[in-house]
């Protein structure tokens, strides 16, 4: 391929590195700057969500009907990616702005002591890379973060920026607690300029609704719970999947009902015209589309297509945008919707100061949670052509999400599409994750959840 000769790396690579060096911590904080602000954040993340499960992105069942008004009164993005397809390095990516190859907050990785026992993780938030709560905190808000699952807590550096936060460290079923929790801080702080972030885990598996959620979508009122049986690479429970569905579906149903709450709580109070609510996932769920479950291990769209839904002041009502976006695209757009001017160098743009053209959104992650050259996966997207790259960068497969949308025709690897896939993982590291103590609960809770 032309586009492969040695001069067009070094251009590229010259770019990349001026924009890498463009900004350190120091210059973050002596270009920051407020110019006429909006008012409120509430920031709403919901673990493990598909798109394609949510009424209002078309399915075939009524399972957010609280999400589906707050798109009707305002934008929906349809073609939001994941920037990668499990937690951690998906929430690094809306924390900083930048793509898992710019922040290298990646799988965990063991660290074996002399009696092979996991000392290690390396798993933290490069303290000293600009992030979304830091910078609005810096800018004058008040800010409350609430996450439910272990790796989100201060021990992994996301609690950097929040005047108070709290992570539970296995929060299944605790979507109502935490919109409790958040609402009592809204109470108190309601007359001040806010940043909230609630992160929800009820989604994620085991599915285990509480009643009545859990016959929402199937009738037998003892099928409380499902978790997939996997044995090396054989799914034992492969038969179950409706039922996994189902409840996965009531789980979604029981989150809905309680934003509706959240919702009802920000009208009550007079707070609508003055303050943004932004609904995202991390990333999706797979029900055996490419025979597999779960997520983490493959870059398909069930994983990667995640709602993003923004509504409130300046938010264009009953919109649909069908540009392709990505979760990196967050911070620079919530800090030019609240007047925060900052000159570090982001990978994601500000999707709300008009149509942005197309451009490649990335994702990368690795299959088996363990960094390995065998296992390095990316995918691109670009104008409806998806590209993965997999096994040592040998394998390359695309799709046309337009005719395909589901996957099941794989095409021979686009030349553009593995040129933007190789481009993408040029490119240079700018964070630098530290390692994290974990003690055996964190671990034990990691093991049960699939992590190690």
């Amino acid at each position: 391929m032309s586009k492969y000769n040695k001069l067009s790396y070094i251009v590229m690579f010259s770019l990349l590195a001026i924009m890498a060096c463009a900004d350190s911590k120091d210059e973050t904080e002596e270009n920051l700057s407020q110019t006429d602000p909006q008012q409120n954040i509430i920031l709403i993340i919901i673990d493990t969500l598909r798109a394609d499960h949510l009424s209002c992105y078309g399915y075939h069942r009524n399972t957010s009907p609280a999400i589906d008004s707050l798109a009707a009164e305002g934008t929906l993005w349809a073609n939001a990616q994941a920037q990668a397809p499990w937690t951690l390095p998906a929430h690094a990516t809306i924390w900083t702005g930048l793509s898992v190859r710019s922040h290298r907050t990646l799988n965990p990785v063991p660290i074996m002591s002399e009696s092979g026992e996991i000392q290690k993780l390396i798993y933290t938030l490069d303290k000293d890379l600009p992030s979304l709560p830091v910078l609005l905190s810096e800018a004058g808000f008040s800010t409350r973060g609430i996450a439910n699952f272990t790796i989100l807590s201060d021990v992994y550096g996301f609690d950097a920026g929040f005047d108070q936060y709290s992570c539970n460290e296995d929060g299944a079923g605790r979507a109502g607690i935490s919109v409790d929790s958040l609402i009592i801080w809204l109470d108190e702080h309601s007359d001040e300029r806010f940043f909230c972030m609630m992160h929800l885990y009820d989604v994620h598996s085991p599915y285990s609704p509480p009643e009545p959620y859990n016959t929402a979508f199937q009738e037998d009122p003892d099928t409380e719970y499902f978790d997939w049986e996997i044995h090396g690479d054989e799914i034992l429970n492969k038969g179950s999947r409706d039922i996994a569905i189902d409840l996965y579906d009531g789980e979604i149903s029981w989150v809905d009902d309680n934003l509706s709450r959240l919702f009802s709580w920000v009208r009550e109070n007079s707070l609508e015209d003055e303050t943004l609510i932004v609904v995202i996932s991390d990333h999706g769920e797979e029900f055996l589309e490419h025979d597999w479950v779960l997520h983490g291990e493959t870059l398909f769209q069930e994983v990667l297509w995640i709602p993003l839904i923004m509504s409130g002041p300046g938010i264009e009502r009953g919109t649909i945008d069908s540009t392709y976006v990505g979760q990196f695209d967050l911070l620079p757009t919530l800090l030019s919707w609240a007047g925060v001017e900052c000159t570090s160098y982001f990978d994601g743009i500000d999707i709300l100061s008009g149509p942005g053209g197309d451009r490649v959104i990335p994702s990368s992650g690795t299959s088996n949670f363990v960094w390995t050259e065998r296992d390095q996966m990316a995918s691109t997207v670009y104008n409806h052509s998806k590209t993965i790259m997999m096994n040592e960068m040998q394998d390359f497969v695309s799709f046309d999400l337009v005719n395909d949308p589901v996957e099941q025709i794989p095409l021979p690897g686009d030349s553009a599409g593995i040129e933007d896939v190789l481009f993408y993982w040029a490119t240079p590291q700018r964070g630098f994750p530290g390692f994290a103590t974990s003690d055996e609960a964190t671990i034990q809770t990691l093991r049960d959840l699939g992590y190690i």
